[in-house]
């Protein structure tokens, strides 16, 4: 047992008052007088010292009720009794460090490890702790088990090790912040099941940069008992410029100069607007602008110089280069594997499907198209081959197998002929209740009712453009069909039949055409019409034209940004991967404000830090004051301190002695 204020026991001295009353003599406090001794003289008495002590149990309770009153003024307390907080009090937290691109700023990645370190350092050996990266993935590092039992130093040599093995630096990626609290939280909650912890905490270290992911957060509802302490890292160095690409150059001319659209922000910390956009090393590309701090700009970059294959735009006018390049591979074409059933000799006679086909699928910055002739189809794998043209004449077997490879995910381009059967059709589209026959023209037939909505017929959508009129058909196919919600009429004929014909199924899509491209049938395939309608199709199907967009770490199984060689159709490739563009954004948001919005409870940290330290004594006196203050044995002393003055007045009481004592030798006659 300890005492509080131990300098309170001196009153324990007050028991020497009870016995020195109880050893003091007293005279007799009742005197009756007797006539026969009136003239007797009284002698003095001699007062002699007790030698004896009388009501031993009286003078017990006395002694005990002052002493208990000393002990409970002393503020007595079982230091062997531990607080809940050293003993039953069970503390369970995640330590969450992020990881992500914008953690590449000089010093945030040692700020943020060591302010792990310190976090571990604060708990003690019984609470239970895990430590997690974060980018757009959670990564849990040591689980609950792994750290459970060790001591501040052991742990902290688990956290460099694992370091040092595994996360030396921090990664390419973005960061999904909502993600990691919200696994954080569940990792917590479900440990609850075995133990439930009376503290559940999440210690979140990151720069709390703007363009972190927090949608998460919004979308679902945050438990109150998890907390979150929040350990925020900053740069020494203000203002961040970051570089993104816009959009890339939508050439249709392979000769044509690479010059793309880019987005220049400059963050609000910023304390310059001039930078400089130039081709990585090549210095005389350089255009110098002005972009003020807060606000962000799109400008078209230098032309690609002609040695810059693999060219790399790069922004410079900051100290935290991570989000200052934009790797852009150039435009290279992309192999369309087409296959044709028919004859391969008929690529050489004029007015044949295949010599139209031939001769209007040309290579472009963007698009190679491999035509192949075969008289016999049997649906091949869709990654080797994605377009098949069949025309004429074929077989139902045939138009099954069609099905299934537009099914899987591949274009049909269908020209049925006079000859197909309606059978052979209604295999190949699947709707068996279709009837194909031949329609009567009088002279000849018009496109009419051209569905400019369509993403086929946008591109000719314009007023200068949009004319079809000087195509004529000679004849064409009847279709007769029911509306579905897979198949879109593009265009029809003057007499209220489809022309062109959309018909979505599975994976892939056939499109038909009802009037055949020899020319004693249609004139279409000598249009000005014929070759982009036919590209605007393959744009449609998936198989565009343009320039490939731009791909992002996390979006491919490469982890940094910068160039890589890739295989696409049995050619080789080249893949210009970047940094995501939220990363750039790195204002800072204050979480205490952001976090509060979506009702998660906050353990304010800088409060805490902003204590005066203790000293070892001042720490073991607020331990003892805290110990006192939780058992608080004084009450129960001073009411059995009051238990023992009302058993001591009552027994006083009965103690009280009833007659009078006399003494006949202490008279003596007067002379």
């Amino acid at each position: 047992m300890s005492f509080l204020f131990p300098l309170y026991l001196l009153g324990v001295a007050a028991l020497a008052v009870p016995i020195l009353l109880h050893l003091r003599r007293r005279p007799p406090t009742e005197h009756i007088e007797f006539s026969s001794l009136m003239f007797l003289e009284k002698s003095p008495e001699r007062v002699t010292r007790r030698t004896r002590l009388e009501h031993w149990l009286l003078l017990a309770l006395r002694c005990l009720a002052l002493l208990l009153l000393a002990f409970a003024f002393g503020r007595p307390f079982l230091s062997s009794i531990k607080l809940p907080s050293e003993e039953t009090k069970l503390n369970r937290a995640v330590i969450l460090v992020d990881r992500s691109a914008s953690m590449q700023r000089e010093g945030l990645w040692e700020a943020a490890l060591k302010s792990a370190r310190g976090a571990l350092e604060q708990f003690n050996q019984n609470d239970e702790v895990a430590v997690a990266f974060f980018d757009e993935e959670f990564q849990l590092a040591a689980d609950l088990p792994t750290l459970a039992g060790l001591g501040a130093g052991a742990r902290v040599g688990s956290l460099n090790q694992l370091i040092s093995e595994k996360f030396t630096a921090p990664g390419w990626r973005g960061t999904d912040l909502g993600s990691a609290m919200g696994q954080a939280a569940n990792l917590l909650l479900s440990a609850d099941a075995a133990l439930p912890a009376d503290h559940r905490e999440i210690v979140l270290i990151s720069d709390f940069q703007e363009g972190s992911d927090r949608r998460q957060l919004s979308e679902t509802p945050w438990s109150e008992d998890v907390r979150v302490r929040c350990l925020p890292v900053s740069t020494s160095t203000a203002g961040n410029l970051s570089l993104t690409l816009a959009s890339t150059p939508p050439r249709s001319n392979i000769d044509e100069a690479e010059v793309y659209r880019v987005r220049i922000t400059n963050s609000t910390d910023s304390d310059s607007p001039a930078v400089t956009l130039a081709w990585k090393g090549f210095p005389d590309s350089a255009i110098k602008t002005l972009v003020a701090p807060g606000t962000g700009r799109i400008l078209s970059s230098p032309p690609r110089p002609s040695g810059a294959e693999r060219g790399t735009l790069v922004v410079t006018g900051d100290a935290h280069p991570f989000d200052n390049e934009v790797h852009v591979s150039p435009v290279q074409p992309r192999p369309l594997r087409i296959l044709f059933l028919g004859e391969e000799s008929d690529a050489d006679k004029a007015g044949s499907p295949l010599f139209y086909l031939r001769r209007a699928l040309q290579p472009t910055p963007a698009l190679t198209p491999i035509v192949s002739t075969s008289t016999t189809f049997v649906a091949p794998e869709i990654s080797t081959l994605e377009v098949v043209v069949v025309s004429g004449e074929w077989t139902p077997e045939t138009g099954t197998a069609l099905n299934d490879f537009a099914i899987g995910g591949g274009l049909v381009l269908a020209l049925p002929s006079a000859d197909t059967g309606t059978e052979s059709f209604a295999n190949l589209t699947g709707e068996a209740d279709w009837k194909l026959g031949e329609a009567e023209v009088k002279d000849f037939a018009l496109l009419s009712n051209l569905d400019f909505d369509h993403p086929v017929l946008q591109p000719f959508a314009r007023a200068q453009i949009r004319d079809f009129t000087k195509i004529r058909f000679w004849k064409h196919r009847k279709l007769e069909m029911t509306a579905s919600e897979t198949s879109r009429i593009v265009a029809t004929f003057d007499d209220g039949s489809p022309a062109i014909l959309e018909h979505r199924i599975g994976e892939g899509a056939i499109f038909a055409f009802l009037a055949g491209w020899k020319p004693e049938e249609s004139q279409f395939a000598l249009s000005s019409k014929f070759v982009p309608l036919l590209y605007s199709i393959f744009e449609h199907a998936g198989y565009s034209i343009r320039s490939a967009p731009t791909l992002y770490v996390g979006e491919t199984s490469h982890t940094k940004p910068g160039f890589y060689e890739g295989e696409e159709g049995g050619q080789s490739t080249l893949v210009a991967v970047n940094l995501a563009p939220a990363e750039g954004r790195t204002s800072v948001f204050d979480p205490a404000v952001e976090f509060a919005s979506f009702g998660i409870p906050l353990i304010d940290e800088t409060a805490a830090m902003e204590g005066p330290e203790l000293s070892a004594s001042q720490k073991i006196k607020a331990e003892s004051e805290q110990k006192e203050q939780k058992q608080k044995l004084w009450k129960w002393l001073i009411l059995v301190a009051l238990l023992v003055l009302i058993t001591e007045t009552w027994l006083a009481g009965r103690l009280k002695v009833s007659s009078p004592k006399f003494k006949v030798g202490a008279m003596e006659p007067q002379t």
